[in-house]
């Protein structure tokens, strides 16, 4: 047997997809599970166990055109597929199912429905993406275990790489918080300085070190949180990282302070503790549900709901209201501060 999966575009809703993904491989456990994704998502897919193959589709770029749509379609249809699931919810990607020849395409929406062979209607209340995804599948006849959350997948050259880095930067496993500063949205983002305050308060009281992790693009981020620390230890990782060393990182941690983005559901979903920093977005859609432990503080300013897709934003900025100190007695409540291990370098746990 051998299965599409067509994948949304983000890394986040990536993760929310990896259940209803790991349900169809142990529905069909001898089959041949193909993925297509956008070129920032294959890395994810290449440590699952059980995704034979990552194809590369992005409409914005190699398949932009219609002949270059038609000619992925029909090099597909040179396979023999029994099932396809859409994840995604664009007609292109349907079609480009219904071109490969795939006898059951699974997927939601009626404008479609001439495309699959099984449609599901969008769900009439607000639910979490991750349930967003299993209904699919299980609607489509694959059994599904309750409260399923997300599974990040890493090798151990991976983790190898992270200890590595933890070792050029002279810290222990649980003797660091991560602080992931980006977001692909300026109001998911913490204030720099905010972060500045809260690896001083946690160097002060534990002294832990706090490393910074984000894409190159959140270098001034770095620079601002690094301008305004104080004493604390603060170390970068930033545009140092592929997504899996990134996990590997994470897991060894203390725990993740991070806004609603893709690398802090990739922390969730490495069984580290996560403290996420939601306002615009819903947590209740798109919180975290990984294999870690977790706490969410949400701030939605009077005068606006959650989730927001409004022009209008607050003054002074969405999570700036969320004060390091009340991050810093969540962390602490939760017992996730310990003081820092005596010796540096990486060493046994």
């Amino acid at each position: 047997m051998k299965i599409l999966i067509f994948t949304k575009n983000w890394v986040g809703d990536l993760l929310f997809q990896m259940p209803a993904i790991d349900a169809v491989a142990a529905q069909w456990p001898e089959a041949e599970i193909v993925c297509l994704v956008p070129a920032r998502c294959r890395e994810m897919l290449r440590a699952h166990p059980r995704v034979s193959r990552v194809l590369i589709f992005d409409e914005r770029r190699e398949q932009k055109s219609w002949p270059a749509r038609l000619a992925f379609g029909l090099k597909l249809r040179g396979e023999t597929w029994d099932r396809a699931f859409l994840f995604h919810r664009s007609r292109t990607r349907a079609f480009i199912a219904f071109l490969a020849g795939a006898r059951e395409r699974a997927g939601y929406g009626k404008k479609r429905a001439w495309l699959l062979t099984q449609t599901l209607e969008e769900p009439a209340e607000k639910i979490h993406h991750v349930d967003y995804f299993l209904n699919l599948v299980r609607a489509a006849g694959v059994q599904t275990p309750e409260n399923q959350g997300y599974r990040f997948y890493f090798s151990q050259e991976d983790e190898l790489q992270a200890l590595d880095l933890m070792t050029s930067l002279e810290i222990r496993p649980r003797g660091f918080v991560c602080f992931h500063l980006g977001a692909n949205w300026e109001p998911k983002r913490w204030p720099p300085e905010h972060f500045a305050r809260l690896a001083e308060k946690i160097h002060e009281h534990f002294g832990l070190a706090a490393v910074l992790t984000g894409a190159p693009e959140d270098r001034p981020l770095a620079e601002a949180v690094l301008r305004h620390a104080g004493r604390a230890r603060v170390l970068s990782l930033i545009g140092r990282t592929g997504l899996r060393v990134l996990g590997a990182l994470f897991s060894r941690s203390a725990c993740v302070v991070s806004g609603d983005s893709g690398p802090m559901h990739i922390a969730a979903g490495s069984g580290a503790r996560v403290a996420a920093l939601f306002g615009p977005t819903d947590p209740a859609q798109t919180g975290p549900r990984g294999q870690g432990e977790s706490l969410v503080i949400h701030h939605v300013p009077e005068g606006f709901t959650s989730p927001w897709y409004g022009s209008s934003l607050p003054e002074g900025g969405w999570l700036s209201k969320i004060e390091p100190e009340e991050v810093f007695e969540a962390l602490r409540r939760k017992g996730w501060l310990q003081p820092a291990p005596a010796e540096r370098g990486t060493g046994a746990e």
